[in-house]
C-alpha cells in the first residue's frame, strides 16, 4: 500500500496484516471513525493493494436514504459478479434470488416457500456463494458506510462473522461507531473476543500530518485557521481548502457553507441534475435523471459530464451511471434542495420506476417520501412492499407498515385496514427481535378489539408468545386471567383459546397447572374443535409430566394422536401448535419415534402455510427427541439451525433453551469447549432468576463442567441450582438425569458419603411407575456410587440400565452403560467379558455420531480400538487406589494431591490443540486462574479470589486446557509445572 495516505501509517500496517493473514483463512477488518475521517479512503488503499496482490476485490456501499431495500448494501456489492455459474447449488440458487432478483431459478414444484426465521438458509447461501467467489485467488469484499445499511444486510453480515467463509476471504466493513446498528457493533464486538476480526478506530490528523492537505500557497496563520476548523477531519479539511480565498482577518468558513459553496458555482441546470441524482441515489441512469430532474436527456448528459470534471460524481458501471464522490456530498445536495422540490421529485421517480415495471421496495422509497395521507394507493404499494419483504427481511416489512399506517386516514370505513396492518407490524417486529415493540402494538391492538371475539382471542394468544420469548411469563399469566374474566361466553371458540394459553402459561411459570389443564381440556371438548382440543390435551400431557404427575397423561396422549392423524394438513394448520404439543408429551413420554413423525409434520405444514413463529420450537423439539436416541448427526444441525431461528427472533428464553441442549449434544460429539461456550451463554441468558428455565441452563452447564474434568465444579453448580442433594428446586422431569450427573461427578471427586446420598435420592424415584430411559439414568447413579466399592454390584446395575436404555431406544445410554459395564468387569478380572462390553460401546458411540473421548479419561478406556484392547488397561484402575479404601471423602484442601481420575487419563490422546511451549500465549488473567487452580481452589473461590463470575473462571478454565492439552484440572496443575509456569516439580 501507498505510505503517503497523510498521517494513516498505522491504519495501513493493519490492512497490510490483515491481507496477509487471509491466506490462512478468513480474516475481518473493521474501520469505524466519524464522517470524512477517511474511512472510505483506507478502504480503497486496501482494494488496490489487494489487486497487486492479484486477488479479486468486491466493494458496496450503503446508502443513507435507501435503508430499506432489502439486502441493498450486499447487493450492491456482488449483484453485478453473480451468475447461475458462480452458485454452488440450484437450492442455493433459488435462496439467492430474494437477494439477486436478477437470477433466474424457477421454484421446484410443491417447494415450500422461506420462512422469514429461517432467512438464516439465505444467509448460509451468500455465505458459500463467497467461498465459491473465494476458490481460486481469494476474495476482499469492501463494505463502507454500515451504518446506513439496511436491516437484511446488517443480519447477514452477524451470521458471516459468527460463521465466517472457508477459504481466502477478507470482509472489509467500515461504518461509524456511533451510528452502526446495534446488531453490527455487538457482532463486532464477539468476533474481535473471539480473534476473528481487528478494528480500527480512525481519529483527526495532527497537525503536522495534515500538512499535505492544506493550501500550499497558504501563510501559516490561514493554514492553522483551516485546520482548527477542520478539527483534524481530513474531508472537513479538503472542503475547506477547496473553498475560495478567505481574508486574512475573517474567520475560517465552516464545512456546511463549503459545501453550499461547491454547489453555488453551478448553473441552474447542473444543480437541479445534481439534486435529482441526490434523490435517485446512486447508480440511478441518466434517463431516471432526466425524469426526475424535469430535463431532456441530452442535458442531462452535458451537466453530468461538467459534474463529473468538478468530481462531485464519478462514472459507476454501465450505462451513464453516476455516484457521487462521498456519500456526505449527497447528503448535503439532498438537503440543499428544496424540501417540497424533494417531494415533488420523489414522486416523479416512483411513477417512472412504476412505469418500468422495477421492483416493489425501490418504488417504495420514493413512494414514502412523497405521498400524502390518505393516498390509499400508496397504503396498497407499501403494503405490497412489506409482504415481499417479511420473509426475507422483516424489519423492512415493519418499515413498510408503519409507513402505510400513517398514510391511513383514522375513519370508520379504514378501521379493518388499519387492524390487518397492526397486526402484520407486530408479526414483523416480533420475527425481527424488537419483541418489546411487538407487544406495544399489540396492546393497542387489543384496545380496538371488542371483548370475547375470536380474533381479540387470537391477538391474546400472540401476545401471550411474545411475553414468554421474553421471559415475562407471570405477565402472560395474569393477562390471560383477566381476559377470561372479561369473557361474555365462557363456553365458546374464545374462551378455549384462552384457556389453553393459560394452561401453557402454567407449564411455563412452573406453577400448578391440574386445574387449569382440566378446565381447557373440557372448554374445548365443548366447542367441538379437533384442533383446539388436541393442542389443549397436548399440553395437558407436558404439564402433567413437567410436574411428576400425570397418570392419566397416556390416555391424554393416545387421544390427541388419533385426533391429530385424522386431521388433514388445512385443518391441522388452524392449530399447528396442537402438533408441537403432541411432539412435546410424545417426547416426555419416550415415543420418540411418533414424535419424530408428528414434528416432522407439523414443520412441513408450518413451511407450506407461513407459520414461521413454530420453526425454533418444532426444530428444537426435534433435535431433542434425536438426542434422547442418540442420533447425534441429526440432533446437531437440527438444534444449530434453531439456534440461527431464536437468534434472528431474539427471544432470550429460547436461545437458552436451545444453547442448553446444544451443549449437551456437543459433549458427546467430544467439542467441549464449543459445548462450554454452549453452556455458559444458556446459563447467562436464562438470568439470575432461580426459575426453571436457570435451573435447566445450570444443570446442562454443570454437565459440561463434569465432562471437561471439573466435577466439583458440577457439585456447586448443580446442587445449587438443586437447591440441596434432594433436588427439590428441579423439575421431577429431569431428576433422574440429575442425579445421575450429579452421584457421577460426586464420585469423581472422592466423596463417597455424598454419591451414596445422591443414589440413595435416585432410588426413591423409582418407588412409583417409572419410564424406561429414566429407571436408565436411576440405575446408571446406583452404578457411579457403588464402582469403587463394589465393581460386582456396579455391573449388575450397568447391564441392568443398557436394558432399559436399549428399551426406550437410547442407543447413547446404550453406549454408556455398556463402557461402564467394560469398566466393571474390567475391576472383576473379567477382561475377555470387559472387551465384549468395550467393543459393543465403540461401536454404538461410533453408529450415534458420538466422539466422548473425555470418557476415555473418566474410565481409563480408550475409545479408538486403535489405542489398544481394552484388557491391558487392567492395571490401570479408572479411580485412584486411595480412593477405593474405606477413608472418608477427601477435603478440598487434599483434592489436588488425591487425583480423581487415573494417571493413564491424564493424558488425551486427542487434545484440541497440541500442548507444546507456546503456552506462552497464555492471557495475564489465565496465569491468575492457573496459580489460583494449583492451591486446589473449586471454581468459585477463584471467582471470589479474583472478584470474576464462577462463569468466567469457566471460561478461562476450558481455555487452559485447551492450551495446554489437558482435560481436568490436576493434569492442567501437573503439565502447567512440567512446562515451567508454575513454580515446584511436575
Amino acid at each position: 500500500m501507498r505510505d503517503s495516505l497523510a498521517g494513516r501509517a498505522p491504519e495501513l500496517a493493519v490492512l497490510r496484516d490483515a491481507l496477509d493473514r487471509r491466506a490462512s483463512g478468513a480474516v475481518v477488518v473493521g474501520i469505524c471513525g466519524d464522517p470524512g475521517i477517511g474511512k472510505t479512503r483506507l478502504l480503497g488503499e486496501l482494494a488496490a493493494e489487494a489487486r497487486r496482490r492479484g486477488c479479486p476485490v468486491l466493494a458496496g456501499r450503503a446508502a443513507e436514504f435507501e435503508r430499506e431495500v432489502p439486502f441493498g448494501t450486499i447487493r450492491n456489492a456482488l449483484a453485478d459478479h453473480v451468475d447461475r455459474s458462480a452458485v454452488p447449488g440450484a437450492a442455493d440458487l433459488r435462496l439467492l434470488r430474494s437477494v439477486f432478483p436478477a437470477l433466474s431459478a424457477e421454484p421446484e414444484a410443491g417447494e415450500p416457500a422461506l420462512l422469514a426465521t429461517e432467512r438464516y438458509r439465505i444467509h448460509r447461501a451468500v455465505r458459500a456463494l463467497l467461498e465459491g467467489l473465494a476458490a481460486d485467488r481469494g476474495l476482499v469484499l469492501v463494505l463502507d458506510d454500515l451504518h446506513w445499511s439496511d436491516a437484511g444486510s446488517v443480519e447477514l453480515l452477524d451470521h458471516l462473522l459468527r460463521h465466517p467463509p472457508r477459504g481466502g476471504v477478507l470482509l472489509a466493513l467500515a461504518y461509524r461507531p456511533r451510528q452502526a446498528p446495534a446488531r453490527l457493533a455487538s457482532a463486532m464486538a464477539a468476533a474481535v473476543h473471539r480473534g476473528l476480526a481487528t478494528v480500527v478506530t480512525v481519529g483527526p490528523l495532527s497537525f503536522a500530518e495534515a500538512g499535505p492537505l492544506l493550501p500550499p500557497g497558504a501563510g501559516p496563520r490561514r493554514r492553522r485557521r483551516l485546520y482548527d476548523a477542520s478539527a483534524g477531519n481530513p474531508f472537513h479539511l479538503e472542503l475547506l481548502a477547496r473553498g475560495a480565498a478567505v481574508d486574512e482577518g475573517a474567520p475560517p468558513p465552516d464545512v456546511a457553507s463549503a459545501l453550499a459553496g461547491e454547489f453555488a458555482a453551478l448553473d441552474t441546470v447542473r444543480r437541479e441534475v445534481l439534486h435529482a441524482a441526490a434523490v435517485t441515489g446512486d447508480d440511478a441512469d441518466p434517463g431516471l435523471l432526466a425524469i426526475v430532474a424535469r430535463l431532456p436527456l441530452d442535458a442531462v448528459l452535458a451537466a453530468l459530464d461538467e459534474l463529473t470534471a468538478r468530481d462531485l460524481v464519478r462514472p459507476a458501471g454501465f450505462g451513464g451511471a453516476v455516484r457521487f464522490r462521498h456519500p456526505l456530498l449527497r447528503s448535503a445536495a439532498y438537503h440543499h434542495a428544496g424540501p417540497g422540490w424533494r417531494v415533488a421529485a420523489h414522486a416523479r421517480a416512483a411513477a417512472e420506476l412504476r412505469r418500468r415495471g422495477a421492483p416493489v421496495a425501490d418504488q417504495a422509497v420514493h413512494v414514502h417520501a412523497s405521498a400524502a395521507v390518505g393516498d390509499l394507493d400508496a397504503v396498497r404499494l407499501l403494503r405490497v412492499a412489506a409482504a415481499q419483504a417479511l420473509r426475507v427481511t422483516p424489519a423492512a416489512a415493519a418499515h413498510w407498515l408503519q409507513a402505510a399506517l400513517s398514510l391511513l386516514p383514522r375513519q370508520d370505513d379504514t378501521v379493518a385496514t388499519r387492524i390487518e396492518l397492526l397486526h402484520l407490524r407486530a408479526e414483523a417486529l416480533g420475527i425481527t427481535g424488537r419483541l418489546a415493540e411487538g407487544r406495544a402494538l399489540l396492546h393497542e391492538l387489543l384496545g380496538m378489539l371488542g371483548p370475547g371475539s375470536e380474533p381479540r382471542a387470537r391477538v391474546v394468544g400472540f401476545l401471550c408468545a411474545l411475553l414468554h420469548l421474553l421471559g415475562e411469563h407471570e405477565e402472560a399469566h395474569a393477562l390471560v386471567l383477566r381476559e377470561l374474566d372479561s369473557l361474555p361466553e365462557p363456553r365458546g371458540m374464545a374462551a378455549g383459546t384462552l384457556r389453553v394459553a393459560l394452561a401453557l402459561t402454567t407449564l411455563m411459570t412452573g406453577s400448578a397447572g391440574d386445574t387449569a389443564v382440566a378446565e381447557a381440556i373440557e372448554t374445548a371438548r365443548h366447542t367441538g374443535s379437533r384442533p383446539l382440543l388436541a393442542a389443549a390435551l397436548g399440553v395437558g400431557v407436558a404439564v402433567s409430566q413437567a410436574s411428576g404427575g400425570g397418570r392419566d397423561s397416556g390416555e391424554r396422549l393416545d387421544e390427541a394422536t388419533a385426533m391429530v392423524d385424522a386431521m388433514p394438513d388445512h385443518e391441522l394448520a388452524e392449530r399447528l401448535d396442537a402438533a408441537l404439543f403432541l411432539g412435546w408429551g410424545e417426547l416426555y413420554l419416550e415415543r420418540y419415534a411418533a414424535a419424530r413423525r408428528h414434528l416432522r409434520r407439523a414443520l412441513r405444514v408450518a413451511r407450506a402455510t407461513g407459520q414461521s413463529h413454530l420453526i425454533g420450537a418444532l426444530q428444537t423439539l426435534e433435535g431433542v427427541v434425536y438426542c434422547c436416541t442418540g442420533d447425534l448427526r441429526e440432533a446437531v444441525p437440527l438444534l444449530d439451525d434453531a439456534l440461527e431461528s431464536e437468534t434472528l427472533t431474539g427471544g432470550r428464553d429460547g436461545r437458552a433453551r436451545v444453547q442448553g441442549y446444544r451443549s449437551w449434544a456437543l459433549v458427546w460429539t467430544g467439542d467441549l469447549a464449543e459445548a462450554m461456550a454452549a453452556g455458559t451463554e444458556a446459563e447467562t441468558l436464562a438470568g439470575g432468576d432461580r426459575d426453571w428455565q436457570s435451573a435447566s441452563a445450570d444443570g446442562m452447564l454443570g454437565w459440561v463442567r463434569y465432562a471437561a474434568g471439573d466435577p466439583e465444579g458440577c457439585l456447586e453448580l448443580m446442587l445449587t441450582a438443586g437447591q440441596g442433594a434432594d433436588l427439590r428446586a428441579v423439575r421431577p422431569q429431569w431428576r433422574p438425569r440429575w442425579f445421575e450427573v450429579l452421584t457421577a461427578a460426586a464420585a469423581a471427586t472422592g466423596d463417597r458419603r455424598l454419591a451414596a446420598e445422591l443414589a440413595a435420592g435416585a432410588a426413591r424415584l423409582s418407588t412409583g411407575p417409572v419410564l424406561p430411559r429414566h429407571a436408565g439414568m436411576i440405575a446408571m447413579a446406583q452404578m457411579h456410587a457403588g464402582l469403587r466399592a463394589d465393581p460386582r454390584a456396579a455391573a449388575a446395575h450397568a447391564a441392568r440400565a443398557a436394558e432399559l436404555f436399549a428399551r426406550s431406544g437410547d442407543r447413547l445410554g446404550i453406549a454408556r452403560a455398556r463402557l461402564h459395564l467394560g469398566a466393571a468387569y474390567r475391576d472383576t478380572a473379567s477382561p475377555a467379558r470387559a472387551d465384549r462390553e468395550i467393543a459393543a460401546a465403540r461401536g454404538e458411540f461410533a453408529r450415534c455420531g458420538a466422539r466422548p473421548h473425555w470418557l476415555a479419561r473418566i474410565t481409563g478406556i480408550p475409545l479408538d480400538a486403535g489405542d489398544g484392547p481394552a484388557s491391558s488397561r487392567a492395571a490401570a484402575p479408572p479411580f485412584p487406589a486411595a480412593s477405593r479404601a474405606a477413608a472418608p471423602p477427601f477435603p478440598a484442601s487434599s483434592r489436588a494431591a488425591a487425583p480423581p481420575f487415573p494417571a493413564a487419563a491424564r493424558r488425551p490422546s486427542h487434545p484440541a490443540e497440541p500442548a507444546d511451549p507456546g503456552t506462552r500465549r497464555l492471557t495475564p488473567r489465565e496465569m491468575d486462574v492457573l496459580a489460583l487452580l494449583a492451591e486446589a481452589l473449586t471454581a468459585a473461590a477463584i471467582g471470589r479470589r479474583l472478584g470474576i463470575s464462577t462463569g468466567t473462571v469457566h471460561k478461562h478454565l476450558a481455555a487452559l486446557y485447551r492450551k495446554l492439552g489437558t482435560g481436568d484440572r490436576l493434569a492442567t496443575v501437573l503439565r502447567a509445572r512440567a512446562l515451567g509456569l508454575l513454580p515446584g516439580a511436575g
